[in-house]
């Protein structure tokens, strides 16, 4: 499952999660934030109980875009109790998104 962040409910919901927190920012009309959203969505299936998948639509939260200095779509950011920790800018084959995921969650076990 992946939830939709907003404005309004972003912090809460990055500082208040015991997991870390991956966060899709993209916008209607950009190609590849479609075809990463493809790739998310069966990695939050297989991913689910170490990792929240979210996503922000930049224009319904630009406040979450500045405060994050996202200019380019797809940026994906994976927070950890409330901080950036990893992320990336652009689309990536599913294996390659896999295996950043595994090192980034060894990485910051606690």
């Amino acid at each position: 499952m992946i939830i939709n962040l907003t404005d309004e409910n972003f912090e809460k919901e990055i500082s208040n999660s015991e997991k870390p927190v991956l966060v899709d920012f993209w916008m209607p009309g950009c190609a590849p934030c479609f075809l990463l959203s493809a790739i998310l969505e069966k990695l939050a299936n297989d991913y689910g109980e170490k990792i929240i998948f979210s996503k922000v639509n930049l224009e319904i939260a630009p406040l979450v875009a500045q405060k994050h200095d996202i200019s380019l779509t797809p940026t994906v950011i994976l927070f950890k109790e409330g901080k950036p920790i990893s992320g990336f800018v652009g689309t990536r084959p599913e294996d390659e998104i896999r295996k950043w995921l595994e090192e980034v969650l060894k990485e910051n076990e606690k």
